[in-house]
């Protein structure tokens, strides 16, 4: 019996290795010849989903999206167990990631990210890389992922997807996408182009007891806004694959928008408010790799943002004029310049060694003003600013890594950046460790260390007030500084498929915004200010399961202690603590065995937690996506329900002598039907294979 096994295992293995390689007619009937000539007995084997490399989480994305389905590369990775963009950016452990393409830095935002994510075929992603302390090659450090593509060079080639949707929520919205990649031989071209156009609706309610002079006063309003806008984003990508590990990527990417705003507000304070705003975005990049190891990196980004705002509004106390009015007239404009230029280096030596070393500048000018005018035409002082400052940021780093023993290896980086500018010129020294351990084919433990420092956006260091309505202002803190974090991870990975993680991170220094109530006048502060430190500590438990061929997802659940503490949040100082738990799924149901028919349901619950001042209560949220391919994969249809209970952000402060709560509903419960067409495909290969793969405010 046990010979008949092992004839089988290495029987197995033979067709899993031709099922990788190709799918010919030929092929199925060899193995259909097998498959009849088999004993009895068969042991089933699969393709390991995730694996440990070079300490860090390595997904085949396109093993799992055979369980977990999606469209585009952004939505791909929110199917990696434990990663959730419930608050509309990607986290992972409750802690934000940064995203890397193909390993390449860039000026690029993190939202311009996230943009070109969006309109790119899921079916370009090879693997994700999840690395919970970054090497200071990617120029990143912390938590991050690297979205690894195709590389098509030495294909012929032409493919594509067509992607048209509609959104109906209060109102609707439709939305565009097209991708074309063309590869001849050593040289590729991709094109992505996506828009959006239609109205969306959201709303946010304040209730307050205002301390004013003694006496409490009820305060309660509720906004309705109604937004229209259009976007228009396009990618131009071209490369040259010279020889093996030898190749050059231009790319040019930009984005031009157009937004107004309507708000209607009711109750205590009654408003009529209305704004326009443009975003004009243009990005170039330019990527050199050579053969000895030698990356040579060059970016530049041109982001400029003006905005218009008409406030006419009123606050009421006791059915009367409580004599304050705002007819504001606001005009702003932001505009962004960025250069960026890398050199990395890395060699493989003997003896397991490997070594790394190189250099990122960066420069950025921002000048950007606010002017706001009474119903007099009169400028109001504390209302208008204006800056005009360079920043220059220098990082030099090298690092090194080892194969200790066969299961054993260790990476680890020292980054020196200083960061100057008029408010800040600083060194920062940047250690980041990951040590592997692989004890089996089961069991991996892996242990990291990463440090960062995070900077104010520009237009929260400006000096003037923004008054979104007859209540609320929006402070600019000149003082604000950059907070440090440093994040340890001890993750232990077992069966391929569930991993627990114990981590702690420190953020001396934090920042974020929180409100404050004035005892002198009825308003409400809303401020960016810096904390003693930001303490969380935490547990995470993530699996993937498979129940008979109808049911596969992932779940995960985290458990985090939070300190937050300030000595000096206007006169409100606050020391607090809080433990909450998240839980989150991804799972999919097959409900055809004819047909590619499935539901996808993704669940999300947070229980109450804490922000500096704020009790944030429970969240839950729930999307389900009911998804139809054609047998050939050629037509992919969608009904998707999102935020289907139609959940809002619930936060309150009642510290001190303060009592003020904000409801937000900016995801309003929508639904979207969505058509795919998937065009093209490989030709026969003509040359060999080269192998490489891969500001806002």
């Amino acid at each position: 019996m046990n010979c008949k096994l092992l004839i089988v295992g290495a029987l197995l293995c033979d067709v899993m290795a031709m099922e990788a390689q190709t799918a010919d007619v030929a092929d199925s009937l060899t193995m259909e010849k097998m498959m009849h000539s088999l004993p009895e007995v068969m042991i089933k084997g699969s393709r390991p989903i995730v694996k440990a490399e070079r300490g860090m989480l390595s997904y085949n994305m396109p093993q799992l999206l055979k369980q977990l389905p999606a469209d585009n590369a952004y939505e791909a990775l929110t199917r990696i167990p434990g990663i959730s963009d419930a608050d509309g950016s990607l986290k992972f452990s409750g802690n934000g990631v940064t995203l890397i393409i193909n390993g390449q830095a860039t000026t690029l935002t993190q939202e311009q990210l996230t943009d070109r994510l969006k309109a790119l075929p899921a079916k370009e992603v090879v693997k994700a890389e999840v690395m919970l302390s970054a090497p200071a090659r990617y120029h990143v450090r912390g938590m991050a992922i690297n979205i690894v593509t195709k590389a098509h060079a030495g294909e012929r080639l032409l493919s594509g997807q067509i992607t048209g949707s509609w959104q109906q929520s209060r109102y609707g919205m439709g939305f565009g996408k097209g991708y074309l990649n063309i590869q001849h031989g050593k040289f590729g071209m991709d094109v992505q182009y996506s828009f959006r156009d239609g109205s969306s609706y959201s709303e946010v309610s304040h209730e307050a007891n205002h301390p004013l002079v003694g006496n409490r006063i009820a305060y309660y309003d509720k906004t309705w806004k109604k937004s229209f806008g259009i976007a228009h984003s396009y990618r131009l990508g071209m490369n040259y694959a010279f020889a093996k590990n030898h190749r050059l990527d231009l790319s040019y990417t930009g984005t031009w928008s157009k937004y107004n705003a309507n708000n209607h507000t009711t109750g205590t304070g009654v408003a009529e408010q209305h704004s326009d705003s443009h975003t004009y975005m243009h990005n170039v990049d330019a990527d050199y790799s050579l053969p000895f190891g030698l990356r040579l990196n060059a970016s530049y980004t041109y982001y400029r943002m003006p905005q218009e705002q008409l406030l006419d509004g009123m606050l009421l106390t006791g059915g009367g004029l409580s004599g304050t009015s705002r007819n504001l007239a606001t005009h702003s404009r932001q505009t962004i310049r960025k250069w960026a230029f890398a050199a990395d280096q890395n060699h493989s030596l003997s003896h397991g060694w490997g070594l790394s070393y190189g250099l990122k500048a960066q420069f950025a000018t921002n000048n950007s003003f606010q002017t706001t005018l009474d119903k007099l035409g009169n400028v109001v002082p504390g209302a208008s600013s204006s800056v005009d400052i360079s920043e220059r940021i220098w990082n030099v780093y090298a690092g090194f890594s080892k194969q200790l023993t066969k299961h054993l290896s260790l990476e680890a980086s020292l980054a020196a950046e200083q960061y100057h500018s008029l408010q800040w010129n600083e060194w920062h020294i940047y250690p980041s460790l990951n040590a592997l351990w692989n004890i089996n084919d089961d069991h991996i433990l892996n242990l990291s260390f990463s440090s960062n420092t995070e900077f104010p956006s520009y237009w929260s260091t400006m000096s003037s007030i923004f008054y979104p309505s007859t209540y609320s202002e929006i402070w600019g803190n000149p003082n604000l500084k950059p907070y440090s974090y440093y994040n340890v991870n001890l993750m232990w990975q077992f069966k391929r498929r569930y991993t627990l993680m114990a981590f702690a991170s420190l953020k001396p220094d934090y920042s974020v915004q929180l409100p404050y109530q004035t005892t002198d006048r009825m308003a409400v502060i809303m401020k960016e200010t810096n904390f003693d430190f930001d303490r969380t500590f935490g547990l995470q438990a993530s699996a993937m399961f498979t129940i008979g061929k109808w049911l596969s997802g992932n779940a995960f659940i985290v458990g985090l202690c939070k300190h937050d503490k300030s000595s000096h949040f206007f006169d409100l100082p606050f020391d607090r603590k809080k433990f909450s738990a998240i839980l989150g799924s991804t799972t999919s149901i097959k409900l055809c065995h004819t047909q590619d028919l499935r539901l996808i349901l993704n669940p999300f619950f947070q229980t109450k937690s804490i922000q500096g001042v704020y009790d944030i209560s429970p969240v839950f949220m729930l999307n389900a996506d009911l998804r139809w391919a054609s047998a050939n994969d050629k037509w992919n249809l969608h009904i998707n329900g999102s935020n289907i209970f139609n959940h809002q952000f619930d936060t309150r402060s009642v510290q001190g002598n303060q009592d003020y709560r904000m409801k937000v509903g900016q995801q309003w419960a929508s639904g979207t039907i969505t058509i795919i067409y998937k065009f093209g495909g490989y030709k026969e290969k003509k040359v060999k294979g080269v192998d490489t793969s891969r500001m806002g405010h």
